[in-house]
């Protein structure tokens, strides 16, 4: 006679509901919460990234698509610089990374740039950067690419453009930001068919609310600024990178004009969104007083009158509004970086929404493997409905997440 056999799973009899019971139970919950946050922490890094692969797939055509109706070819802001060196006459006395132009041309925007449109692709040999960049920096922007602060200049044009990244999620655009040194070439082109490449000038650490960073702005220079949080994985911080124009290496450069629908107000906020006001410094060193107007500046928004008569110039409409000194900034777009916990409100539904869809799919498959008695049966058939829900469930806790998690 055999040893005798042991009762499956199935048909064993139900625990007694004691301490041991109680106990279980607890730390089989644990166990499965510790499991999720792992998953999370996959989707965070991953899965994130795949959105971003996506939607920079999309902007490469939609660039490409601009390119074209402009008249231009798809290789223009690529080659342009093959000529650079004789439309461009620079004093053999000033440096060649002063990005001092005495002269600027005129720029014809689009009628139809949005939030979250491709509007430049950016490079950054160094440190393996090769991204298109989108109008604006929301968190919805963001999760695209790197996003252009809609109140700063175009690149490419006269004045101080601001660019924001994400560190550590969406693709990690700017990860290895700290690792760039003076001399290093930052390179962008865009719809507008110009070829600019920016040297690197330096880099600092800021508060949250240091906006002088971005709206400090010389009308006679072109610069770039690139801002990511720091340290890694946190809001707590800025780390920007300055940059100046080689117009040597560059098309030549435009006014600087905003668009996204604005109109400039005559002084400058000295924080960034979220934070509050303390002042601004002119060019001549008088300081000001101002307050942050935390406003949606893009085309395509209803209500854009805000304080200090700010006004939006209609949907689509781009402002023909140059900058001519420091004393002129524009209402400040609210920053991803600077989103706060449960900051999307809109997400709870959804993700109260989900989260019944995953445990049904749990309770689903459990079932299943129940009533045929076969717990790889189960399994089998409930793990593909799962990861799915699993996956819209992160995405929209993701959304109540800071940007900089």
């Amino acid at each position: 006679m055999g040893p005798e056999r042991k009762p499956s799973r199935w048909d064993r009899p139900p625990e007694p509901h004691d301490w041991r019971w109680v106990v279980g139970n607890i730390g089989r919950t644990l166990i499965t919460i510790g499991l999720l946050m792992f998953a999370f922490v996959g989707y965070q890094l991953w899965g994130t990234g795949i959105q971003e692969a996506r939607s920079q797939d999309q902007l490469g055509k939609e660039f490409n698509k601009a390119i074209a109706a402009a008249g231009l070819d798809s290789t223009t802001t690529e080659a342009s610089t093959t000529s650079i060196a004789s439309t461009n006459t620079i004093d053999p006395s000033v440096s060649t990374t002063s990005s001092t132009l005495p002269a600027a041309q005129d720029q014809v925007f689009p009628q139809d740039i949005a939030p979250g449109d491709a509007i430049a692709t950016i490079g950054i040999p160094s440190i393996g950067v090769n991204k298109y960049v989108v109008a604006g920096v929301s968190v919805k922007d963001l999760r695209k690419g790197v996003g252009h602060f809609p109140n700063t200049p175009f690149p490419g044009q006269l004045g101080n453009s601001a660019i924001a990244g994400h560190r550590t999620t969406y693709g990690q655009p700017f990860y290895s930001l700290d690792k760039l040194n003076k001399g290093d070439e930052i390179k962008i082109s865009t719809i507008l068919g110009g070829s600019y490449v920016y040297v690197v000038t330096g880099s600092e650490e800021v508060g949250k609310n240091d906006y002088h960073v971005i709206s400090d702005s010389n009308p006679k220079k072109a610069t770039l600024t690139l801002v990511t949080c720091t340290p890694i994985g946190t809001a707590s911080r800025r780390l920007v990178v300055h940059a100046d124009l080689d117009p040597t290496k560059s098309s030549k450069v435009g006014k600087a004009k905003l668009f996204y629908g604005q109109e400039p107000k005559t002084v400058a906020p000295s924080t960034l969104p979220g934070g509050s006001a303390t002042g601004g410094t002119l060019e001549d060193g008088s300081s000001v007083a101002d307050s942050v107007v935390p406003v949606s500046n893009l085309p395509n928004t209803p209500d854009t009158t805000v304080g200090n008569s700010i006004a939006g110039a209609g949907a689509g409409t781009p402002t023909e509004t140059s900058i001519p000194d420091a004393t002129e900034s524009f209402a400040t777009p609210t920053d991803a970086f600077n989103q706060g916990w449960f900051s999307d409100s809109k997400a709870w539904p959804h993700v109260l929404g989900w989260g019944v869809l995953l445990v049904g799919a749990a309770l689903g498959a459990y079932q299943l493997a129940k009533r045929t008695r076969r717990l790889w049966l189960g399994f089998v058939v409930g793990v593909v409905p799962f990861v799915v829900v699993l996956y819209f469930f992160f995405e929209n806790v993701n959304r109540m997440l800071p940007a900089a998690i």
